[in-house]
This record gives structure tokens, sequence and C-alpha cells, in this order.
């Protein structure tokens, strides 16, 4: 295990024991400088040979200042020894004691993690034979996580040169064990391959590896730690966004790098920043697309490209944003600042003309003139818009332009200190996206691994891009060897699966396509698209299968249940049916005893009637001849006119031969009336059709047909 594994994983330990809120963790990060200061071990310390080790062992942006900081927790440590020399001047003489220990509760979660990184490297391509020991696996993943943004070693040797250091420094930094190179790509390659996956399949190991790669970003902000933290809860500060950042921002470079740049912007914004982008950046974002959208699909690069291959944004968006930019971030929550070199002549005297002409002449990482042009105006309006109020602390300075350029950022601040419009302590204008997330996450609350994941998963993809060296060496061989083959690749290369399976065949290095495997990397390619939709149709069909069953067992349970409510309703409906049969009934029973007890009064008053009748009859016969009842006036006149009136009426109605009621009628309309008003008394009148109750001399019967 190297001394970078090692050293990481007891700054991860010792991170980890930190408790919520505790803001100083630099002597947490001192084991990371016990290389250097092994080497160092009985010399005078020199914070600049410290730096500089630093910067060749990690590739960590780490300056004289930082090292000069950390030495009063050098020497609380143990690390230094004071001493004075030369009067009342104090050195410090390096005594160091090697500490190599790990913790196990770490130890033990590292092997883990590389028990799948041991698994996963074998599947990733069968081109290549990649093998690796796991101490190897073990480096390779720690020193891509705590390097996850380095130093290229040509500027690193540059900074050596410039520095001119002695025959003694020169030894003892050729003495580090890294020996100063950076990993190699098939190993980053790989190692930001199983990040991914890792951050895809294990949720549980994400925040080990983010805390991990924010080993790295804590050294960069060493100062934000010396100096008293408090959050920020507002703050005056406009960010002015570099065109790439501003296209991550729009979604137009993928998804993983909207959400990294988002996170930061957005919680800039809660505290009071502004974003902004200079006009000169909306033209420069302008002519990117467009030169990019008019190039022949093919031999199309970049972040937007990939990310259209990939379906994460539409032509149609990249083309609306293309014509016109400021409307897209606008409406996205970036303004654009109406300013130029020719306005507010007032500030001009802090970045002055000839100023911009001497730092566009100095520009040597770009060679278009138009980029220049951008970088060299973004400089000089932001120190213009500052007005000299520069600070060490970034949020009280203003104005800051934010950049993923580290050249960019590098040789801003240079001239800016050689000029002196600026002094060490302060911060410089250009600023790299990385340090703005950093401070970001330590100052504005966002918690203990939001930034660093973020980061990890963009840095992340932009390793994983493919290269175009590895798509024109594939192109070349097929194109030498089997031309009628070169068409297909060329449509392949625009599906960014087929894409991302080159990449992993070839872990992104062109040196390993050959004449022999270039056939067989055609044929991964066309697998990865036939696998990719085979797994898409697989994933549907099982849906689809899922679906249907779903949906099956959700009719059959409905069935099930409208069973089970209609055999209740039936249920019920026949205690219903009961109960209005028994209602009935005793209805019905009700009414026929109403019928009985009326058939039984007419039946009376038909006895009282017909007696009546024979009575009168007895009467007239006995008078008829005896004459004995003549005398009585009652008779005569009462009774004989009565039986007269009726003999004469049946005459009449014997000679119409008309219907003669008599007792028999009256005694069936009478049973009728009374039975009309009992049944309405009783409240029983509307149950029974009285139409249809049949009456013979007074005497009722009730059918079933006349009820209701």
């Amino acid at each position: 295990m190297s001394s970078v594994t090692r050293r990481a994983l007891r700054v991860y330990a010792a991170l980890n024991e930190l408790h919520p809120g505790q803001q100083d963790v630099l002597d947490a990060l001192l084991p990371f400088f016990e290389p250097i200061l092994e080497k160092m071990n009985g010399r005078f310390f020199d914070p600049r040979l410290l730096a500089l080790g630093v910067r060749k062992l990690y590739r960590w942006r780490f300056t004289t200042d930082i090292a000069d900081i950390l030495t009063p927790r050098l020497l609380r440590a143990g690390y230094l020894k004071e001493i004075t020399r030369r009067g009342a001047d104090v050195a410090y003489l390096v005594q160091f004691e090697s500490k190599n220990g790990v913790d196990d509760g770490i130890d033990r979660i590292i092997k883990d993690i590389i028990d799948d990184f041991e698994s996963f490297s074998p599947r990733l391509s069968d081109l290549l034979h990649y093998k690796r020991s796991r101490e190897e696996l073990t480096d390779i993943l720690i020193r891509f996580l705590v390097s996850l943004d380095a130093y290229n070693p040509a500027t690193f040797s540059a900074e050596v040169a410039r520095l001119k250091l002695d025959t003694e420094d020169t030894r003892i930094l050729a003495e580090l064990e890294e020996g100063g190179e950076p990993l190699p790509n098939d190993d980053r390659y790989m190692a930001a391959r199983f990040v991914q996956h890792i951050c895809e399949k294990r949720i549980d190991a994400v925040p080990i590896l983010a805390r991990l790669a924010s080993i790295g970003l804590l050294t960069e902000v060493v100062e934000d730690f010396v100096r008293p933290i408090n959050l920020e809860q507002n703050v005056s500060l406009t960010v002015a966004v570099d065109a790439p950042l501003a296209l991550d921002f729009l979604g137009c470079s993928g998804t993983i790098l909207k959400e990294d740049v988002r996170i930061i912007f957005d919680s800039l914004k809660k505290i009071g920043c502004a974003l902004v982008v200079y006009p000169i950046t909306c033209d420069e974002i302008r002519k990117n697309l467009l030169a990019m959208l008019a190039l022949p699909e093919p031999i199309r690069h970049g972040y937007t490209h990939q990310a259209i291959l990939k379906r994460e944004v539409t032509l149609a968006y990249v083309q609306a944003v293309a014509s016109d930019p400021q409307r897209a971030l606008e409406r996205a929550g970036i303004t654009v600042l109406p300013i130029d070199l020719k306005q507010r002549p007032d500030t001009h005297r802090y970045f002055t003309d000839e100023q911009y002409e001497d730092f566009f002449s100095s520009i040597t990482w770009v060679r278009d003139v138009a980029p220049r042009e951008h970088d060299a105006t973004s400089l000089a309006l932001t120190m213009r818009l500052r007005t000299g109020r520069h600070n060490s602390d970034i949020f009280r300075t203003g104005y800051i332009f934010v950049t993923r350029n580290p050249a960019f950022v590098r040789n801003s601040r240079k001239y800016c200190l050689e000029n002196r419009l600026l002094y060490e302590t302060q911060e410089n204008a250009v600023i790299h996206q990385r340090e703005l997330a950093t401070v970001a996450w330590l100052r504005t609350g966002l918690g203990a691994e939001r930034i660093p994941r973020g980061q990890l998963l963009a840095a992340c993809d932009r390793v994983l891009q493919v290269r175009n060296e590895v798509r024109d060496a594939v192109a070349v061989r097929l194109r030498d060897f089997t031309p009628e083959k070169a068409e297909e690749f060329e449509i392949l290369i625009g599906d960014h699966r087929s894409l991302r399976r080159l990449a992993d065949q070839t872990l992104n290095n062109e040196n390993v396509v050959t004449p022999d495997n270039a056939e067989a990397l055609l044929e991964a390619m066309r697998q990865a698209t036939i696998a990719e939709e085979k797994k898409v149709f697989e994933e549907r069909l099982a849906e689809e299968q899922d679906r249907h069953k779903r949906i099956h067992e959700a009719r059959a349970a409905e069935n099930n249940q409208l069973r089970a409510d209609a055999a209740a309703l039936a249920s019920e409906r026949d205690a219903a049916l009961q109960a209005a049969r028994a209602v009935r009934a005793s209805r019905e029973e009700s009414i026929r005893s109403v019928a009985t007890w009326t058939s039984s009064t007419i039946k009376t008053i038909d006895l009282i009637g017909t007696s009546a009748i024979i009575v009168i009859a007895a009467c007239a016969i006995l008078n008829y001849f005896t004459g004995w009842l003549a005398p009585f006036r009652i008779w005569s006149a009462g009774v004989g006119g009565l039986l007269g009136a009726f003999a004469l009426f049946h005459g009449v109605m014997n000679a119409l031969e008309r219907p003669k009621p008599g007792l028999a009628s009256a005694l069936n309309w009478l049973s009728r009336k009374l039975l009309a008003r009992r049944l309405s008394n009783a409240q029983l009148a509307e149950f029974v059709n009285l139409d249809k109750v049949e009456i013979k001399n007074g005497r009722i019967k009730i059918s079933e047909s006349a009820f209701k």
C-alpha cells in the first residue's frame, strides 16, 4: 500500500471523527505531508519545498502561503522543532517520526469496496487484459479520488524550473515515491468507471468515496479554515460565469454536469449571490455551439454532442440555445450584464487598455483569437467591476469570474500579482469551479457530502468522455483494411452506447487499437447497441408482463369483490323482499280485516232491511183483506204513498226495459262507501284499487289483483 493510500485512509478516519459543526479540519490533513517531511528530516523547514512536494506527490494546487499557514500546526503536532538562529530570527527543524497506522474500521470498508473493484475490472473489457493486484487497485482508487483535478507533469516541471531549486531540494523531490507521475490513462478511466458504477449500484459506499474525494478539495481552501468560519447569510457577490459552465447550467452538457453546477449556483443564490454572464460570453456560447452543429455528425465531439447522443438533451434545444443564448440564460436565472471594454471609463484605471493588450499577448493556452479575446476581456471586466475592492474572502470581493480552465486561473493570478494589481493574500478575479464548489460547500451549509459527491460524479464524467483519438484510430484502421465496414462504424458512433463500449474496450487509449482488433471493436460496438436494445426490450417486456399481471390480479380482485358485493346485495335484497312480503302480508291482512268488518256491518243492515220489507208486505196483505190499517193516516198517506210510488217506478222502468235498483244495489253502494272510509281512516286506501274490489249483495270479496 503506497504512502498516498495509507495517509488518505488515516485522514479519512480523522475527518470521520469530527463532530458536525466542527470546522477546523487542518490537523486531520497533516498526515498527508509526512512523505515530504520524512525526506526533509534533520533539515531546516522550507515551506516552499513542502508546497512543491505536495504538488508533485498529490497534484494538489498547494501554495507556499498554505504551507506557511500550516507551520504552527506542524509544530504543535511534533513534526517541527523551533530553534533560533541569528538573533531573534525563528527557524524550524524537521523531526519526523513515522505514523503509518491505518484505522481498522476504514480499512475494512475499503477492502469491501476493493472486492467490488477487483470483480468489476475484468468485466469492463474483454479485449484488453487489465490485471492489477488488490494493492494496486487500492492505490489507483485512492489516488484517483484524492487528486481528481490534478496538475499535469508539464505544469509541475515548469514550476520547478522557475523556482531554480538547489541540488539538495531537487534530490528531496526526486526521492518522493510517487515520482510525480499522474495515474496512467487506463487506470484513471477504470477508476472513473468503477466510481460511476458504485454510485449507481451501492448507495452505502458513495459517502465514503465522496469523503475521500473531499480531502483534495479541503487543502485548496486552507485559508477558509484559518479564518473563523460562519455560515454566510446575506452577501453581495456577483458571479460571472464562463461559457462552458453556462452550458453546463443550461443542461447542454448532460445531466451529471448540470446537477453539479446547479447545486453550486443554487446554494450561492440562496445567500444573495447574483449570477451573470458577459455579452462576450454569450457570443462564445453561440460560436461554439454553431461550430459543433456545423460539423458532420460522425466527427462532432464534446460534452454537448455526447449529451445529444445520450438523449439527455435534444438537438432542437441546443439549436435554440445557439440561436439566442441570452434568452436561454435569462430563463434559467442567469442575467446577461450589458457591459464591454468601452463602457464605464471611470473603472478603466483598475485594469487599463494597455494591461488588457499585455495580458492578451500572454495567453498561450489557446490558439484562436476569439477565445483569447474572451479570456482577456473577462479578466479586464471583472477587475474593473471590482473597482479595487479586493479581499482575502471570496464573498467580499464584489465580483468574481468562475471558469473550469486551470490555465486561465493560474496565469491570470500570476499576471495580476506581477503587475501589483493584487496582493498574495487576496482572492483572484478568476477562480476555478472546483474552488468555488468547495467554498460553497463549506460556507453555505450544504451538508457534509453534497458538493463533494457532485464534484466526484462530474469529474468521473469528464474522465469518461470518449477521446477523439480513440474514435479516429478505429476509423483509420477500418478504412485501411475493411473499408466496407467504415460506414457502419460511422453510424454506430452516433449512438452513445456504442461509444461507451468502445471506450470501455480500449480504456480510452488509442494506442491499443490495431488492425487486428479493429473489427472486434466494431463488433463490440454493434453488440453494445444490440445488448442495450435487448435489455430495453426485455425490461419493457417484463414491465408489460408485470403490468398485465397487476391488471389481471386487480381485475380478479375486482371480480371477487363484485361477487362478494353481489352476494351481499342479494342477501340484502332477499331480506328486503322478505321484509316487504311480511309488510305486504300484514297490510293485506289488515285490509281483509277491514273488508270483513264492513261486510259484517252491511250484513246486519241487509237483515234489518229485509225484515222491514217483509213486515210492510205482511201489513199490506192484511190490510188488503181486512182493511184494518185503512183508518190509520200514517199507513194510508205514508206507507201507501211510498208503495204506490215504488210500484209506479217499477212500472216505468219495466216499460223502458231498464235495470231496476233495489235493496241489493243499495247495499253494494253503501258497502263500497263504508269500505273506502274505513280504509282511509286506517291509512290503507292507497294500497287497494277499489275499482277491482268485488261487492255482491253488500258482501266484499277482495282478490289478489285488487292489491297494489
